[in-house]
């Protein structure tokens, strides 16, 4: 039990990270980089001010906390690019932001299943329970 706390926590704090502890590094690392991926593009587009913002978009911020530290770096880098005086904003710079928004979203998604993945993989007989029961009909 203490295994799968571990790695659901590592698989969390960084996308990938649970696999790479269960000594599967090839996964591991395709799933760090896809996620960061991702999450880092989702940012380039929408601007770090505007796409994460658990205030104005909580739904969508309890999506991209999913990606763990990619969020909080995020959250920690939106304090540092704080501007004292907002201003008005550009016409277009909304449609950037909802795109922002949605891959940071997206990959959040990702992490959770990502998580699922490393868990299932962790203890054998769980993921040959969850095998029986899909290939019974889910009758349990």
């Amino acid at each position: 039990m203490q295994r799968m706390v571990m790695v659901g926590l590592l698989a969390w704090v960084l996308p990938g990270l649970g696999h790479l502890y269960l000594r599967q590094q090839a996964r591991g690392m395709i799933l760090l980089v896809m996620v960061a991926l991702t999450f880092w593009t989702g940012v380039a587009v929408g601007g770090v001010r505007s796409t994460v913002d658990p205030k104005q978009r909580t739904l969508w911020f309890m999506a991209q906390i999913s990606a763990g530290s990619h969020t909080l770096a995020t959250l920690a880098l939106r304090e540092i690019a704080a501007d004292p005086q907002p201003g008005p904003t550009q016409a277009g710079a909304w449609l950037s932001t909802d795109v922002g928004i949605h891959y940071t979203g997206v990959a959040g998604l990702l992490n959770v299943l990502v998580i699922l993945d490393a868990l299932l993989r962790c203890d054998p007989t769980i993921r040959r329970d969850v095998v029986a029961d899909y290939e019974h009909g889910g009758t349990g």
